[in-house]
Order: structure tokens, then C-alpha cells, then sequence
């Protein structure tokens, strides 16, 4: 068995890590994104709303794919632009002198994006935020019963909180995310429910992880200020490619499968190593060297093939608004001190990073 496809007893699965192979699990068919069907997902994960696009296969994933995906193309989420500098504006007015990025700005924008986009005013905000963090611990490798029992007791809370204002918004639409939801022909309001879970579960960590690590390489780095300034979706895409937010993604094998000549047999648990494989020298020359100036190569951060991230074009924009106008409204940004890494087995991000203006 190569490098690049390699049994992981204490993990009880195979690990991916080379760009080829892990591309090939991500496109291929024969593999299953729900976590219900690994030996490893605790039983009260049954506990958890069902339509959540992230955990369907094909034909549910299909054809609620298809309803959703005309509110997220790159042109829908263009138009949302002037909200979200307005957002990011606000959240760089209100700091100061030993202010924590990752708190008071990677966390904060994309939270207040998705708080916007829902129009769930002030106490929707104030729920989302007090809540999230248990719904995204439902995404970690190792996952465990009291875990997952809190993201369930966190997704009810707030689905508790949508339910009537998707009632409502259902007799009374406004210019708002859900309403524009809700106008797909077909969609069902549980539907609409679980997306929103989902926006606030995936969407929001992996873009404040995304925002925290990019703050932190350009200033390591101050060469890089200049490079991001200058071209920031260009910076952004070698900011995925290179610190991924997210480490990895699970699958199941549906059927026998041959993954870079090595045999995975039906019903085994498969961990795509995203982090590894947009490094994978193979696939990029000097490929552990963060160039905020290489132009833009295909890269996995966001997955691949009928599992591609529908809120990719939102996560680019907010990753580089925030980023450029930080370091053009501080051009003297420094550390306070050192930064400290998050512990977690499926995100990489920062748990803190003080500043001085």
C-alpha cells in the first residue's frame, strides 16, 4: 500500500493523502457522505435533523442540490458584497489594542454574514453565536456521545428559533436568504430548516478558520502583506490550498473500491486527508511554501465533485474582504504575543491571536 492510500489502525480506516487519489474518492460514485452508515458514528447521531445536504447521497443529495444551488452561484453571492463589507467594516471599528483576530474578527464576520442573510436581528445573532460552536463539534473526526448530544440539544434550539420566522417568511417574504429558499419550486420548509443549520454548522467555522490562519501567515510574513493587497482572491485561493480550514473529510465505501492500486473493501471508512492532499509535491511545485503570489492551481479545499462546497463563492468573498481591508486599515498590524492553535482532529484553525494595531 503506497503513501498515498495507507491503513490507519488506531483510526480503524484508510487515509488518503496523495491529490490524485483523494480527487478520485471525492468525484468518484460507490461512496457514501452520511455519517449513519460508519462503524464509528455514535447511535445518537440519529438525534440530528435529516435533509442536512452535507450527510445525503444521491438521489436526496441530487435532486435538494439542485434547488439550492442557484442561491449560491458566484453572481447571487456578488450581490451580497456591499453587506459584507459593511460587516467587515464594523467588526474592524470596533478594534483595539490587544484584540483577539480570531474572536473578534475571523469568528465575527462570518457569523454576522449569516445572521444578515437570515435576518434574524439582534436575538437570532446573539443565539447563533452562543450555539454554533456545539454544532460544529458534530463535525470533528472524533466525535463522541456527549458531543454529539450537544450539537443535537444546540440544532434544536435552533431550530426552535427558525421554525416560525420560516413560517412566516413562507406567507411573507422579504428580501432575505430564506425567503429566496423558500421560493424554489419544490423545496420543503424542513428542507429550507436544515440548510440554515448547516450554513451556521460548516459555513461559518471553516470561513473563521480561513480568516484566523490567513491573518496569522501574512503577519509572519510582512513580504506578504504586499501580495494579498495587491490581489486578494488570488491570496485567498494559495491561503486554501495551504491551510486548508479543514483537515479532512469521511466517507464510506459503498462497494469494492481500488483507490491509488490499493484495495478497500465494501462498507470500510475512508478519511480524505484535504490538508495533505493540497500539498502533495506531486500536484505542486514546492508545494509546502505558502506564495500568496502563485497564480491560483486546483486545490481541494472546499471538497470536490457532487459534494463541492455551495457556499465556496460566499466563503471567498468574505475571506478576502476581511483580509485585505484588516492589513489596508493597519498597515502596522503586529502579533501580541504567540498565537495558539486549535486542538481538533478535522479543522485547522487558531483557538487565539492577539494583536496590536
Amino acid at each position: 500500500m503506497s503513501g498515498e492510500v495507507r491503513w490507519d489502525e488506531t483510526a480503524g480506516a484508510f487515509l488518503i493523502s496523495g491529490y490524485e487519489e483523494a480527487s478520485a474518492v471525492l468525484r468518484g460514485t460507490g461512496w457514501s457522505s452520511d455519517p449513519r452508515r460508519s462503524p464509528r458514528t455514535p447511535p445518537q447521531f440519529a438525534d440530528l435533523p435529516p435533509n442536512v445536504l452535507l450527510f445525503l447521497d444521491p438521489p436526496d443529495h441530487t435532486r435538494l442540490r439542485r434547488m439550492l444551488s442557484p442561491a449560491f452561484t458566484p453572481r447571487a453571492i456578488e450581490r451580497l458584497r456591499p453587506r459584507v463589507t459593511a460587516i467587515v467594516d464594523a467588526a474592524l471599528d470596533g478594534l483595539e489594542d490587544g484584540a483577539d483576530i480570531v474572536a473578534d474578527l475571523a469568528y465575527l464576520v462570518p457569523l454576522a454574514v449569516v445572521a444578515e442573510l437570515l435576518d434574524v436581528g439582534v436575538a437570532g445573532a446573539e443565539l447563533f453565536r452562543d450555539e454554533t460552536p456545539a454544532l460544529a463539534g458534530l463535525l470533528e473526526l472524533d466525535v463522541t456521545e456527549d458531543g454529539v448530544a450537544r450539537a443535537a440539544a444546540a440544532s434544536t434550539e435552533i431550530m426552535l428559533f427558525l421554525t416560525p420566522l420560516i413560517a412566516e417568511r413562507t406567507t411573507r417574504p422579504g428580501d432575505d436568504f430564506v425567503s429566496a429558499l423558500l421560493a424554489v419550486d419544490g423545496i420543503e420548509p424542513e428542507e429550507v430548516l436544515a440548510t440554515c443549520v448547516l450554513l451556521l454548522a460548516a459555513g461559518h467555522e471553516t470561513t473563521a478558520n480561513l480568516i484566523g490562519t490567513g491573518t496569522l501567515a501574512v503577519l509572519d510574513d510582512p513580504g506578504r502583506r504586499a501580495a494579498l493587497l495587491d490581489d486578494p482572491p488570488r491570496a485567498v485561493e494559495e491561503l486554501l490550498r495551504h491551510q486548508s480550514p479543514v483537515k479532512l473529510a469521511g466517507r464510506v465505501a459503498l462497494s469494492d473500491q481500488t483507490v491509488g492500486g490499493a484495495a478497500i473493501p465494501a462498507g470500510s471508512q475512508v478519511f480524505v486527508m484535504i490538508g495533505e492532499a493540497n500539498r502533495d509535491p506531486r500536484h505542486v511545485p514546492d508545494a509546502s511554501r505558502l506564495d500568496l503570489t502563485r497564480a491560483p492551481l486546483p486545490h481541494l479545499a472546499f471538497g470536490a465533485g457532487a459534494h463541492f462546497c455551495l457556499g465556496a463563492a460566499l466563503a471567498r468573498m468574505e475571506a478576502a474582504e476581511t483580509l485585505s481591508r484588516l492589513f489596508a486599515r493597519f498597515p502596522n498590524l503586529t502579533r501580541d504575543g504567540a498565537a495558539t492553535w486549535r486542538a481538533s482532529s478535522t479543522f485547522h484553525g487558531l483557538d487565539e491571536l492577539r494583536v496590536r494595531l
